[in-house]
């Protein structure tokens, strides 16, 4: 991945983002998230982070839109990761929820919990089409760790750039 974009670039991503994210309103957006199988509460949750917005330079960025859409994107991608981290979340809950041991076990099997769900999620996302890598070295986990976090971040990364870039050309034109 290239890690520096020209500003002629990164307006245009963020203006093909914005485009993106404007092409549906809040309502359509809950009732598609609540389409998707999401609680009431979590689906509220997300609409309000929707409507924040920001200017930046003459226009108004749907910001909250954007995060969102980079998100769902994500989560189509690598749909088993995030099941795995729920998983594992789920089983640090569970943990939690024993009586004396559960609220001094409940960091570790989050921490052990998400990690390995991420880990386990990850290698079956890769594994489309070919068999599941059986390796359980340090090195083989420290690469799945290193994949899932590059994976992650590169899809922020793009957005953070073309708002930088957007935000430097308003602050040269204002001067």
């Amino acid at each position: 991945m290239n890690t520096m974009m020209t500003p002629a670039t990164a307006r245009f991503e963020l203006l093909l983002l914005d485009a993106e994210s404007e092409a549906m309103s809040s309502s359509d957006f809950y009732i598609w998230l609540r389409e998707s199988g999401l609680p009431p509460e979590v689906a509220i949750r997300l609409k309000e982070l929707i409507n924040v917005t920001a200017r930046i330079g003459e226009k108004v960025v749907s910001l909250g839109k954007v995060l969102i859409l980079k998100l769902i994107e994500f989560v189509k991608a690598h749909q088993n990761l995030v099941v795995g981290v729920a998983l594992g979340a789920a089983v640090a809950f569970l943990i939690g929820s024993i009586p004396l041991l559960g609220p001094l076990l409940s960091p570790i099997a989050l921490v052990l919990g998400i990690g390995v769900g991420a880990i386990a999620g990850h290698r079956v996302d890769k594994a489309v089409g070919s068999s599941i890598s059986q390796s359980v070295n340090p090195i083989s986990i420290a690469q799945d760790v290193i994949e899932i976090a590059r994976e992650f971040f590169c899809l922020f990364v793009e957005l953070i750039q073309a708002l930088q870039n957007e935000l430097k050309l308003g602050e040269n034109a204002a001067s």
